[in-house]
């Protein structure tokens, strides 16, 4: 999305619009009228969204069961579900919001919709977060959202599996795992490029050196992804028992190497097909 014009010729503070580690109340109101116009009110009639309202005032605000208010309507100011919701959305720390954003989206039957008008809120609002299968991901650049996205949905089962693993390891708020998410996401190749070349047990270098030899990808290629794989092997102790000399890699290493790996799963993807 391009930026407004007030932030495009400094009338706005880029380091305002951009929103990381907060949000203001504008984007709070936004989140909520999405989730109230394309949700809560959508899914009224069918009997979804007040069982997954129940689910938020039960297993996620930890409220009495047997006291469950009404779900929407009464007089202003009547406590009802919708009201507790919309109070803890437009209340609580910004990580808190988008736990709960992602609890009621794993709640809901039509997710992926769901996920789309939220991301539009994050685009228009500078949020620098993209929610990636039900899971909101410090991925906001494009490129990146389409190849981390194509890659989750279109890779083989267990690719795929690694690919979902990595993203729920690494934006995991309460203990992110970027190590491990490393590690999944080298993996999601391995398994795919076993996959391609049918060598069920043979190590990344092999198979990439047969998808050489089959003409799939250039010798300099197959060279980068054998260093990149060498990295994970030497760097951090990511894919081997860890030492006191070993240093903990960082968000950005595990968000360069889940981009990098999708972006290049996709590409084997592509050119298998062609």
């Amino acid at each position: 999305m391009i930026k407004p014009f007030s932030v495009r010729y400094g009338h706005v503070n880029v380091r305002e619009y951009f929103q990381l580690n907060d949000l203001n109340s504008d984007t709070r109101i936004a989140l909520w009228n999405c989730l109230y116009l394309f949700f809560w009110t959508n899914n009224h009639q069918t009997g979804v969204a007040t069982k997954c309202a129940q689910s938020v005032w039960i297993y996620y605000l930890n409220q009495p069961a047997d006291n469950i208010p009404r779900y929407d309507g009464g007089y202003k100011g009547d406590k009802t579900l919708l009201s507790a919701i919309r109070g803890y959305i437009y209340g609580e720390e910004w990580y808190l919001v988008y736990d709960s954003i992602e609890f009621i989206i794993d709640r809901t039957n039509s997710y992926i919709d769901l996920s789309k008008h939220l991301n539009s809120v994050f685009r228009k609002y500078g949020v620098g977060y993209t929610l990636i299968n039900g899971c909101i991901t410090p991925i906001s650049n494009e490129d990146e959202i389409e190849s981390v996205q194509n890659a989750v949905d279109n890779d083989t089962d267990s690719s795929r599996s690694h690919f979902e693993r990595a993203l729920q390891l690494m934006t995991d708020r309460e203990q992110p795992d970027y190590r491990n998410s490393i590690k999944e996401s080298i993996s999601a190749i391995e398994s795919l490029c076993r996959k391609i070349t049918g060598n069920d047990k043979g190590t990344l270098g092999a198979c990439l050196k047969t998808l050489e030899e089959k003409g799939y990808i250039h010798s300099a290629m197959k060279g980068a992804f054998s260093q990149l794989y060498g990295y994970t092997s030497d760097q951090c102790g990511i894919r081997h028992a860890l030492t006191e000399e070993d240093v903990n890699p960082t968000l950005a290493e595990a968000k360069f190497m889940f981009v990098t790996c999708s972006a290049f799963s996709n590409y084997l993807l592509a050119k298998i097909s062609d």
